[in-house]
């Protein structure tokens, strides 16, 4: 069986853009070795999912599963499993008129602050333990009988519930940063979660919800600083002897810049980089996958049929047809992973 890598293009779909002739970046964007693999391979679209690791469940177990955000990014910090315990994704934002307003471009000086008002902000909750990361993102454990029900982003909510054991905590905070805090949501008990997958892979990301999903189905997992250069360089290394899932998450980090110019540059950079690896991945199957839309426009996720393509790469592709949201064959997510690791 020859092994496949499968590139996963975070948020990549899109709005069509008026100043791009009504055209989505994917479809406007030049990007000739992927526009040869949906030439030559299978080409279509399947179902998108909110956030990537909704995604990855579904299309590497085959079932629609609901495992927390806050569990999963749990699982990627190899946090201890304690009875009690519930674990909550962190995200900066802004409470202005009772409004949340998620942030996702702070500066470093900001984000110093943030970390400083966090760590005097913890002794409102039940023996804390927190995991931050790049942008202030983080994971929250604390001990709790219960978890709660909170707003998520990227799109903006009404603050029209009550913050309950989070109120001292976010609001501490944000007395300390100019009103800039950090709000829990995607929350959920800590425990062990027996899931079997479908295929075997090895996963290569920076982004913790997809290292989380990878430890939870069992996969090798290999942490990278950058998807595109660093991690085309170590899929390659893994690819002889395994199936290769590579998460590109700057795709997504673009496109809630409100920026289409800036993703379709992204694009093209990721496209440029996998014609240089041409050679060396001749004879593989490779695969082109997206798991939702983010508007390059309003920077929210989209609920849209995603596109996928997989074919054997080789050095003498044709461009017939462009990569883009809704053409080609229908393949329920479910049933993907047969698709881009078995079939072909």
């Amino acid at each position: 069986m020859v092994n496949t890598l499968a590139i996963l293009l975070d948020g990549a779909a899109d709005d069509k853009i008026p100043d791009l002739n009504y055209r989505t970046p994917l479809e406007a964007v030049e990007k000739p070795f992927i526009d040869g693999l949906a030439s030559s391979g299978l080409y279509g679209y399947t179902d998108s999912r909110e956030y990537t690791h909704l995604f990855l469940l579904e299309l590497l177990t085959g079932r629609s599963m609901e495992i927390p955000r806050g569990v999963v990014e749990a699982f990627s910090f190899n946090a201890p499993l304690n009875l009690g315990y519930v674990a909550y994704r962190l995200s900066p934002a802004v409470i202005e008129n009772g409004v949340i307003n998620w942030i996702y471009n702070i500066s470093r000086e900001d984000e110093l602050k943030l970390r400083e008002a966090v760590k005097s902000s913890l002794k409102y909750l039940d023996s804390p333990k927190i995991y931050l990361y790049e942008g202030c993102r983080g994971v929250l454990i604390f001990k709790s009988s219960k978890t709660l029900k909170l707003p998520s982003p990227p799109s903006p909510s009404t603050l029209s519930f009550d913050l309950d054991v989070f109120r001292e905590f976010i609001m501490n905070i944000a007395s300390k940063t100019n009103g800039l805090t950090l709000i829990p949501w995607g929350g959920g008990k800590l425990e062990s979660i027996s899931v079997k997958p479908k295929v075997k892979l090895t996963v290569i990301s920076r982004s913790p919800p997809v290292i989380g999903i990878g430890k939870i189905l069992g996969f090798r997992i290999v942490r990278v600083n950058d998807s595109v250069s660093e991690g085309l360089d170590r899929a390659l290394e893994y690819l002889k002897a395994s199936n290769v899932l590579l998460h590109v998450e700057e795709v997504d980090d673009v496109s809630h810049m409100k920026s289409p110019s800036l993703k379709m540059l992204m694009l093209k950079s990721i496209d440029l980089r996998l014609t240089s690896i041409v050679r060396e991945v001749e004879g593989f199957k490779i695969a082109i996958i997206v798991d939702h839309g983010t508007s390059s426009l309003s920077g929210k996720h989209l609920n849209v049929k995603v596109p996928f393509t997989v074919s054997k790469a080789t050095t003498s592709q044709s461009v017939k047809v462009r990569f883009h949201e809704g053409v080609g064959e229908y393949v329920p997510l479910k049933s993907l992973a047969e698709v881009l690791f078995n079939g072909c």
